[in-house]
């Protein structure tokens, strides 16, 4: 059970990263008063969430991978 709430987890840090970097990118993009050094460092936490979702899907991942060839009533 664990696997699927930490693939749940990750693909939220997923979604997470790029509502964050969707504002980054209007910061960045503003007309009247472009922030660029604040975006630069909202793209940089939105890369952390990005890799610490992608490391929780990897993870699950091998998790199930790993428990289905242990577990001889799960293979097909």
């Amino acid at each position: 059970m664990f696997f699927w709430l930490r693939e749940l987890a990750g693909w939220g840090l997923l979604a997470g990263s790029l509502v964050v970097l969707r504002i980054a990118l209007g910061m960045a993009m503003n007309t009247r008063d472009p922030r660029i050094v604040e975006a630069a460092v909202v793209v940089v936490a939105a890369l952390g969430l990005l890799r610490a979702g992608t490391l929780l899907i990897r993870i699950s991942t091998a998790a199930r991978l790993s428990r289905s060839e242990t577990d001889p009533e799960k293979r097909n």
